[in-house]
């Protein structure tokens, strides 16, 4: 049997060894504890990156007081409830942008096909990265320059362009139906 508490001690003082065990114990836990959260596989799984990355950075923090088991889960819990609420503030949103868009004068033939067109790029939204989706939010819905972005995620302003490049990439590529792209 493993001691878990031990684990945490050692991650704190930095060893990458206890950490992978720790990791390799939590994982799964935490990815099935994410997917009923989120019923995402691919944002459980990045609930399961920050989450592990914060016990990483808050090892020296644990106060021995709980369970290591409570304390993870504790951390997925905060992770999976801000996933699932960036989900639904994309969405939203991206909704309410859209819908700015649609003429007063629409038919409700035009109109269904903008309900189609915007659940599509919604959820083509979704299957990409955190960091895709997000500089594509603050770029194309937010209006803002790639240097105020670069501010807001202290990133390079290069970084952020080539993030907007890929993101755009890979949306045009989740978006094209038979070589026609919407």
């Amino acid at each position: 049997m493993h001691d878990e508490i031990a684990w945490v001690r050692q991650i704190a003082q930095g060893d990458e060894r206890a950490f992978e065990q720790l990791f390799r114990c939590y994982a799964p836990r935490i990815f099935r504890f994410a997917i009923g959260y989120l019923n995402d596989p691919s944002q459980a799984e990045e609930v399961v990156q920050e989450t592990m990355i914060a016990v990483w950075k808050s090892a020296k923090n644990f106060k021995e007081q709980s369970q290591v088991s409570s304390w993870v889960l504790g951390i997925a819990r905060n992770k999976a409830l801000d996933q699932a609420r960036a989900r639904q503030r994309d969405s939203e949103f991206l909704r309410e942008k859209l819908d700015q868009r649609t003429s007063p004068r629409a038919t409700p033939e035009q109109i269904a096909q903008r309900e189609t067109q915007i659940e599509r790029v919604r959820t083509a939204l979704e299957k990409l990265s955190p960091e895709h989706r997000e500089v594509l939010m603050l770029a194309f819905y937010n209006d803002l320059s790639y240097s105020e972005i670069a501010q807001i995620l202290g990133c390079p302003e290069g970084t952020v362009k080539s993030r907007v490049y890929y993101a755009k990439e890979q949306l045009k590529k989740i978006l094209s139906v038979g070589g026609e792209i919407l």
